[in-house]
C-alpha cells in the first residue's frame, strides 16, 4: 500500500468506513505482528500487543492528523510504546517459545540461518536490535523510522548502518556450523 492509498484508507476509515478500516489492518498487521514477535519473542504476547496496538490507534483515529507521519509509522509507535510498556511493568523474563521458530523466514529457508540471526541480534545493545527491527523486519523507511524513535532522519540512518557494521562483527565471531 502506498502512502497516497494509506491516505485514502485513513480518510475513509476516520468517516466510519469499516471495510477502509479492514483494509489498513490487512496491509499493515503482517509486518506489525512480525515486528512484535521478534521484539517479545514470544508469539501469545505479540497477539496481545497487536489487539492493544490496534485498539489504541482505532480509539485515536479521529484525532490523528497527516502531519507528514504515515499512520503505519503512527501505528509502530504505539507497538514500540506498547512494548516499553510492557516491559517496564513486566518480567524481564522471556519464556522459549518453540513456535516462534516454526515462523517462515522469508529472508532465509535455512534454519541455521535464522538461529545465526538471533544469536548475533542477542549479542547487540538493544538500541541496535530495535533499529535492525524496525527497519529490516518491520520494512520501515529510515524517515518512518526517525518518527517512531523520535530522531533525525541522518541520525537513524548512521545508526542503522552502524547498527549493521557491528552485526556483522558478531556474525563473522560466530563459529560456522554449516
Amino acid at each position: 500500500m502506498d502512502s497516497h492509498e494509506e491516505r485514502q484508507f485513513i480518510e475513509k476509515a476516520q468517516c466510519g468506513d469499516r471495510e477502509a478500516l479492514g483494509a489498513l489492518w490487512d496491509a499493515l498487521t503482517p509486518k506489525l505482528f512480525g515486528y512484535l514477535v521478534n521484539v517479545l519473542k514470544d508469539k501469545t504476547l505479540a497477539e496481545d500487543i497487536l489487539q492493544t496496538t490496534w485498539l489504541k490507534a482505532i480509539d485515536g483515529l479521529p484525532r490523528f492528523q497527516q502531519r507528514g507521519v504515515p499512520f503505519s509509522s503512527w501505528l509502530f509507535a504505539i507497538a514500540h510504546n506498547e512494548c516499553r510498556q510492557h516491559w517496564r511493568t513486566g518480567s524481564h523474563e522471556v519464556p522459549l517459545d518453540p513456535e516462534i521458530h516454526d515462523i517462515p523466514d522469508h529472508a532465509s529457508t535455512k534454519p541455521h540461518d535464522k538461529i545465526l540471526i538471533d544469536q548475533v541480534l542477542a549479542k547487540l545493545p538493544e538500541d541496535d536490535r530495535e533499529l535492525l527491527r524496525l527497519r529490516y523486519i518491520a520494512d520501515l523507511p529510515l524517515s518512518d523510522i526517525a518518527s517512531i524513535l523520535k530522531l533525525n532522519f541522518v541520525t537513524v540512518r548512521v545508526r542503522v548502518h552502524r547498527a549493521l557494521a557491528r552485526a556483522r562483527m558478531h556474525a563473522v565471531a560466530q563459529p560456522n556450523h554449516a
